[in-house]
């Protein structure tokens, strides 16, 4: 593909979204819309012209208090990425990055084009996903006898005490129940980790969300992130979804979404401003 010539235009700058190492197979498809792929030291620079009045450093500022604006903007801006990603290798730019002119562009993406280059051999054939496990705490009570050990104990001793020693019993057993949701999760959690993890190259943890920020009445035991080779994506789907049906009885419940653009792996320079 020959190189692409943006046209010089003073009222507006450049949006940077992604770099390849070729250009994707469905440019002019109609599919891309108004991208442009900018070709600088063999790498493809996926870009469009947006408005200052939209993304200059000071009205991006007061944008992002839009929450309309912000999510219609960045839901576009992973839509466009992942589209790329479908038939190309891609590194991801954050939301927002902005080049106020071509060349600016081109001395950044020049300067570390090595380094991208890099990147790009690292990220080929690997997949970014999302899994996120919640546990419905009512179905745990109800199964917590036979998941805790302390509890089953409690009960055989309830069941064979006097009145006054079961009554004693049944307000330690009342005590004990919340640390031990807290082993159960942990183990659970544990146990989903390994198996998953043993099908990929890498991950990162990420923090556990109250049911407030998490949206979800269930709490939330596992939020980690799975750097997976793509001939592993089908048997690590097999395996959570064995695990899915294993562990629905006593309310576990797996929430896997990928592939993602693959920012949480990424250690490279990404500017915002050229």
């Amino acid at each position: 593909m020959n190189n692409v010539v943006m046209t010089a235009d003073n009222d507006k700058l450049i949006y940077l979204f992604s770099l390849t190492g070729n250009v994707p197979l469905f440019v002019n498809s109609g599919l891309e819309g108004d991208l442009l792929f900018l070709e600088i030291d063999g790498l493809y620079a996926a870009v469009k012209y947006v408005l200052e009045s939209d993304y200059s450093e000071e009205n991006i500022k007061k944008n992002i208090s839009d929450v309309a604006w912000l999510d219609a903007n960045v839901r576009e801006h992973l839509r466009l990425i992942t589209l790329i990603m479908q038939v190309e290798t891609v590194i991801p730019f954050n939301f927002g990055t902005i080049y106020k002119s071509e060349d600016s562009l081109r001395q950044f993406v020049s300067q570390y084009a090595n380094n991208f280059r890099e990147t790009l051999k690292y990220l080929e054939n690997r997949e970014e996903w999302s899994v996120k496990v919640f546990c419905d705490r009512k179905k745990i009570i109800e199964n917590i006898g036979t998941l805790s050990h302390n509890i089953s104990d409690i009960d055989q001793q309830i069941k064979s005490s006097s009145p006054g020693k079961a009554y004693i019993l049944g307000k330690k057993k009342k005590e004990i129940i919340q640390t031990e949701i807290k082993v159960i999760y942990n183990t659970f959690s544990k146990k989903i980790f390994t198996a998953l993890n043993e099908l990929c190259e890498e991950y990162r943890f990420n923090v556990i969300l109250s049911s407030e920020l998490s949206e979800k009445d269930e709490d939330m035991i596992l939020n980690v992130v799975f750097f997976i080779n793509k001939e592993n994506i089908d048997d690590f789907i097999k395996c959570s979804d064995m695990m899915t049906h294993e562990y629905s009885d006593i309310g576990m419940i797996f929430d896997i979404t990928g592939p993602w653009p693959p920012y949480t792996f990424l250690n490279i320079l990404q500017s915002y401003a050229g």
